[in-house]
């Protein structure tokens, strides 16, 4: 990196340090219940806060889209931060003196990583392939749209229709930094990968602290060994791989028969072994081929018929970090686990709630949100809210998080799941999604989806095998079946089996007999006739003529046929099933038993201590059921998939498979590592055979990211023992330089001579190609960019999508002047590219028009921009 490069990268760096010292009031006052008072989380909060405050004020055109409007934002963040620290004890600095080994560490922890992940993209900061055009559009058009909502850089006169807070905050980072955004994009990699492992360092410590019998009690030692765990998390959750990168070591070493190999069945390495890894050269250098992709497509998934290999997006972080997109999913990956440790808090509350049966339902939910308090909800829903428009798909996954805590912290009060707490749940939920709809109305309004009817969907192929989920899981998941055995053994037997056995066996019939009833409804659609015409011609099943749209008949007979198939593939692949089921059984059986004797407990406290809640300790560590949610929650969403999925364009569970994994890959890493402290700290041999296992398989994993990033270098600056290798940069328009100057010339010119309103019309193709470079490099809307993304993100919501696409060629081929000047007044526009894919792909006689009947703009030797209005 250069000198230059390293400025700007402290000035990033520091624009966040002051943004989570600015924050840390507010952060002391939410997470005031946690042993670390949120402080691994301020940077992620204040960054979310001041966030909203810009994007409310300007969305109302109460502000302006620019770093004034920026830096009003914050003065009114800490505005409230102040105000709401008066509540509290006022205890923050105080708590920072007391705690200068965890403060400092957690501050290494993120200046590390972030300088670390800054080197490794300066390695390779090409913003192309993959989906970093579209995201870099996105942070463009952000940045430099009048106003909000932010104009969508690939459909001139349309705001942009998908969840682009993220793309927000970074744009908030990168101009208070004054860095541009070709530079900003490869540092916002760097924010995810330090923000990412300050979060993890951060929960897996107040989870370890909170996991001893009295949590008043909180020893040097156990402090000591939480930031150990936490460390060990600040890696091994956001970048070690999964358990591929063992396989690649043994595959390229020869190890292993070719039997076993073709029965892991993994992309690549299918075949006899290897005399050196596919990531090495012969001579021992690290290649810059794509090895590392096939990470992320460990399942090979089959048709019922046995036939084709289709392979569902199983991405996880350190996979996201190596290929260095910044879509959605990655950049909420530090608002993940502070939205965790939120959660956290609603379990930890103290306070004791009155019943419905006492004071009747009225008056009961009156009370109810006045204990609450309002300015509680609006933290709630802003801060769920937030995850929403960073990454829709993430609301619901950790709205039931928070609200599951919630009911955990009651159930644990009462001793039992009554129908008030399942009452108090329902109306907190709709209380939070009733707020969060009205506080970011501007970006729910302008939201459209690809999802439509039937909107869940069968999954009809076969189940994902043992083998490829423990190439994902496995690591974790051993450490969390150890743990839970623990646990089991050494719980009271006071746990009732009737919810454990509904929950471990009913749920899996629930989920299988749900899937089929749908095949049926389905099938008999029109839809469905289409939708399982795959199924019907590869497994030979003789269906009847259809008699209607709408034909249940047809449905039956479908199902009927297809029942056998179906039953002999769940049965033959039921591993993934039984392994899940079993651990939402034993979670279920530990909350009943923990749960009704730390109610015992407290009944008894209760009486000795006059109600004083803070004097009382409990016979359970007291975050287990919070740790055991988490455990809850992964395994739902692993097991969902394996019988339905959410319809989308993709027509296969593809994107459900990759949004759930993502998170579950989180919970279940925080958990593990938190059980292997509870092990270690209460069961000895087993702990420490635990911990070794784990730190092994550690090793191998964090091979991953090292070599990964070893090999995305050589792609860009060449082999390391080539004499001339390019220099690294964090310019990520270093490849347009590189590959074709003209156009990176000419792009430039555009960003500095257009104005509020500029529409610039450019040829339309593939996507993941150099198509829509303009826009996707400036942030200036086009007319249609890459098709699929906008039919992705609007579904049916407008047929602008495919009018567009023959629009755009018709402007550059057709040699009616009188037509394509109707044209393009129609679309607004302002600028007319030429260049080399214009030339390419359009009648040269067509492109003549232009400088017939135009005035030039801007002209070099690869590009002309003519001037339309």
């Amino acid at each position: 990196m250069s000198t230059a490069d390293l400025f700007l990268t402290f000035r990033f760096w520091l624009v966040l340090m002051i943004l989570g010292v600015a924050g840390l009031p507010f952060v002391y006052r939410v997470f005031h219940k946690l042993p670390d008072k949120g402080y691994a989380f301020a940077k992620m909060t204040s960054l979310v806060m001041t966030t909203f405050v810009f994007w409310l004020l300007a969305s109302y055109g109460l502000m302006s889209n620019s770093v004034g409007g920026i830096l009003f934002a914050i003065v009114v963040f800490v505005g409230v931060s102040i105000w709401l620290y008066q509540q509290t004890d006022k205890g923050l600095w105080h708590f920072i003196r007391e705690n200068a080994a965890y403060v400092i560490t957690a501050e290494a922890v993120f200046t590390l990583l972030f300088f670390a992940w800054a080197f490794v993209r300066a390695q390779n900061p090409q913003i192309t392939g993959t989906e970093k055009p579209m995201e870099f559009a996105f942070l463009n058009a952000v940045t430099y749209s009048p106003t909000y909502p932010p104009l969508d850089p690939w459909l001139s006169g349309f705001a942009i229709s998908y969840y682009y807070m993220g793309y927000i905050m970074m744009s908030v980072v990168g101009r208070l930094a004054a860095v541009q955004t070709s530079i900003t994009f490869n540092l916002t990699v760097a924010w995810l990968v330090a923000g990412s492992g300050i979060g993890a360092y951060g929960l897996v410590y107040n989870l370890t602290t909170l996991l001893t019998i009295d949590r008043r009690i909180i020893t040097q030692a156990i402090k000591r060994n939480a930031i150990i765990l936490g460390l060990v998390a600040s890696v091994a959750i956001p970048l070690a791989g999964n358990n591929q990168m063992l396989l690649e070591t043994l595959h390229g070493n020869g190890i292993g028969s070719e039997n076993f190999w073709a029965w892991i069945d993994v992309r690549d390495i299918d075949g006899p072994p290897n005399e050196t890894p596919r990531f090495a050269n012969g001579d021992g250098s690290v290649n810059g081929s794509w090895w590392w992709w096939r990470s992320s497509r460990v399942i090979e998934e089959y048709s019922l018929a046995g036939n084709g290999a289709l392979e569902p997006i199983a991405e996880f972080p350190g996979f996201s970090f190596v290929l260095g997109d910044i879509h959605p999913h990655v950049l909420a990956m530090p608002y993940i686990f502070m939205i965790v440790a939120y959660a956290l808090t609603w379990f930890l509350d103290e306070r004791v709630w009155a019943t419905a049966e006492k004071e009747g339902v009225v008056p009961w939910a009156e009370t109810f949100v006045k204990n609450l308090g309002i300015d509680r909800l609006l933290i709630a829903a802003i801060l769920l809210g937030g995850l929403a428009f960073t990454n829709t798909w993430d609301l619901p996954i950790h709205l039931f998080v928070v609200l599951s805590a919630f009911a955990l912290n009651r159930w644990q009060k009462t001793g039992r799941f009554d129908n008030d707490t399942l009452i108090a749940t329902i109306l907190l939920a709709i209380l939070l999604v009733v707020l969060i709809f009205v506080i970011y109305y501007p970006f729910f309004s302008g939201l459209s989806s690809q999802a439509g009817a039937p909107y869940i969907l069968p999954m009809l192929v076969q189940p994902t095998r043992v083998a490829h989920f423990l190439v994902i899981f496995g690591t974790p998941i051993l450490m969390i079946s150890i743990f839970l055995i623990v646990l089991l053994m050494r719980s009271p037997q006071e746990g009732l089996l009737s919810p454990a056995l509904t929950v471990g066996i009913g749920l899996p019939v629930f989920l299988l007999t749900f899937s089929l009833f749908l095949t049926f409804l389905i099938a008999s659609t029109e839809f469905g006739q289409g939708y399982f015409a795959g199924p019907v011609n590869e497994l030979g099943i003789a269906v009847p003529a259809r008699t209607a749209p709408t034909d249940f008949g047809w449905g039956a007979a479908f199902l009927f046929q297809l029942l056998p198939i179906y039953f002999a593939r769940r049965f033959t692949f039921i591993g993934v099933t039984l392994i899940l089921g079993a651990i939402l059984a034993i979670v279920v059986w530990l909350w009943t038993s923990q749960l009704t004797q730390s109610s015992s407990q407290l009944t008894q406290n209760l009486s000795q201590s006059s109600n004083n809640i803070d004097q009382l300790g409990t016979n359970i560590p007291k975050a287990l059921p919070f740790v055991l949610l988490l455990i809850f929650t992964a395994t739902l969403l692993i097991i969902g998939p394996e019988y339905v999925y959410l319809k989308d364009n993709f027509g296969q569970r593809i994107n459900t498979i990759f949004k759930f994994y993502y998170q579950a890959w989180i919970l279940f890493g925080v958990a593990a590592l938190v059980a292997i402290g509870y092990l270690v700290r209460n069961a000895n041999i087993v702990g420490w055979s635990a911990a070794g296992i784990y730190a092994l398989l550690f090793v191998f994993a964090v091979r991953f990211p090292i070599v990964g990033a070893q090999s995305r270098a050589v792609e860009y600056r060449g082999p390391i023992t080539a004499e001339v290798r390019r220099d690294p940069t964090l310019d990520g328009l270093v490849f347009m330089q590189n590959q074709n100057m003209s156009d990176y010339e000419a792009v430039m010119w555009l960003k500095d001579n257009s104005s509020p309103g500029t529409v610039v019309l450019e040829t339309t193709g593939n996507p993941y190609s150099y198509y829509a470079r303009v826009s996707a490099n400036s942030g200036l809307p086009t007319v249609l960019g890459w098709a699929n993304h906008e039919r992705q993100w609007r579904g049916d919501s407008t047929d602008q999508v495919g009018i567009r696409d023959s629009q755009v060629h018709e402007i550059y081929d057709t040699r009616d002047w009188d037509r394509a000047s109707q044209l393009l007044n129609n679309l607004d526009v302002t600028f007319i590219y030429v260049g080399s894919l214009e030339r390419q792909d359009h009648d040269p006689v067509g492109l003549e028009k232009f400088a017939n009947n135009l005035e030039v703009a801007y002209q070099n030797e690869g590009v002309t921009i003519f001037k339309w209005q």
